[in-house]
């Protein structure tokens, strides 16, 4: 700037101008402080925002961080069980031993505890082979666990086979199962002991219970003589029909047909292909064994004791009015129409007797029946009527398993004119 004086201003002058320039200078400076401090108030705010965002996002990522632990922990967990899982995984073999049409073929049950073995064998085998037919729906067919469940009453099968002739001896039955539940670690036999619709309960529970389980890849029922099971059976269709199949073996019924499940007849060789025996049946008493090892042995022991000699009947005099048997147009059995007093038919009930020894013949229970023997035989027509109306009260086992009965000395309930 030109210092120089300007002619004609004198120095007063001059020095307010220089004042001006200095409010000037000064405002300006003003105007810049200010800004500068709006600018930094805020860059702090913004500052702070960051650094509390800042702060939110490093404990968002430890959250993360520890969660992203935790679902690896559980996905290790998850994939160790799925192992488990998969190792776990089993086929399900269930047999209702009692029926007609699943008792093994007399070159088998003949030879014991050896035939027991032969049969557990070829049984094995045909599951095998069958599996493998499946293809893909079965994952390694030849190693997968195969579990094998068998349900009978022991020691009426056993009887029943020696009173037809199939074996000479009820220890020949014994040990056959023996032999079958020792050949491999997971087949059992399961004496369900007396009573009407033990074994049919035990399998149709025991198929409940498997069947909604993922590691039981696929299940054989052995059971396709016998209505009771179509109302079950109907109910698994809808949702599980892939993963059963009925084992076919002698006459089916057509509502079991019907059902929809695979169905095979591979197996139908390892029974026998003859009318199998009756098993008779006592009141349930409760006791289900199911037998492996000792305890099959311990059962044979009781059973030889108990049956040691051929059963023979002894028909009582008036047995004979058991027969005719009567049947409809159509061929259905039914039973004879009684005409009895309500009186005495609620006398009869409360004596406890044995319909067997009554109506039939000598009790063939050996001291294990519950009922009354020691009452005057032979009963008096009336007396014998109304005991029939009694022993009727029990639905006849052959005809339920069979569809049909032939026994003219049956006591049993064959249904209603």
């Amino acid at each position: 700037m030109d210092s120089r004086p300007v002619p004609g201003m004198d120095y007063r002058t001059r020095f307010k101008g220089f004042l001006t320039l200095e409010e000037q200078r000064t405002k300006l400076v003003e105007e810049i402080l200010a800004k500068l401090d709006a600018v930094t108030a805020r860059l702090d705010t913004v500052a702070n925002e960051s650094a509390r965002e800042a702060s939110i996002l490093k404990a968002d990522l430890e959250s993360e961080k520890e969660a992203r632990r935790v679902w690896q922990d559980k996905s290790a967990t998850l994939r160790d069980r799925l192992s488990s899982m998969e190792q776990a995984r089993f086929v399900l073999v269930l047999i209702d031993a009692d029926a007609d049409n699943y008792l093994f073929h007399e070159k088998y049950l003949s030879r014991g505890s050896v035939g027991g073995q032969a049969a557990a064998d070829q049984f094995m085998e045909k599951v095998r082979e069958y599996l493998s037919s499946l293809g893909s729906t079965i994952d390694d067919p030849k190693a997968v666990p195969v579990m094998v469940k068998a349900y009978a009453n022991l020691s009426g099968l056993a009887q029943a086979c020696v009173r037809d002739r199939k074996l000479s001896s009820v220890s020949d039955m014994a040990q056959f199962w023996l032999g079958f539940t020792r050949r491999y670690p997971l087949v059992d036999f399961v004496d369900v002991g007396s009573g009407r619709e033990e074994a049919d309960n035990k399998l149709r529970k025991v198929l409940d219970f498997h069947i909604g389980n993922p590691q039981c890849e696929h299940t054989l029922l052995a059971c396709c003589h016998d209505a009771g099971y179509v109302p079950d059976l109907r109910h698994h269709a809808a949702q599980s029909s892939e993963r059963i199949t009925l084992l076919f073996a002698g006459h089916v019924r057509s509502d079991m047909s019907a059902l929809g499940f695979r169905a095979t007849r591979l197996f139908e060789p390892l029974f026998s292909q003859n009318n199998s025996p009756r098993v008779s049946q006592v009141p349930m008493d409760g006791r289900v064994r199911q037998l492996s090892g000792s305890t099959i042995q311990q059962t044979l022991d009781i059973i030889t004791a108990e049956a040691s000699a051929p059963i023979k009947e002894k028909p009582v005099s008036n047995c004979g009015r058991l027969r005719p048997i009567f049947r409809t147009a159509a061929g259905k059995r039914i039973d004879k129409v009684l005409s009895v007093e309500k009186r005495l038919l609620q006398e009869m009930r409360e004596r406890n007797l044995c319909s067997w020894h009554y109506l039939r013949s000598d009790c063939q229970k050996r001291g294990s029946c519950e009922r009354v023997h020691n009452y005057p035989r032979p009963l008096s027509p009336e007396q014998y009527d109304a005991q029939w109306l009694v022993a009727r009260q029990g639905a006849c086992y052959t005809l339920r398993k069979r569809g049909d009965c032939d026994d003219d000395q049956c006591m049993y309930g064959h249904g209603v004119p």
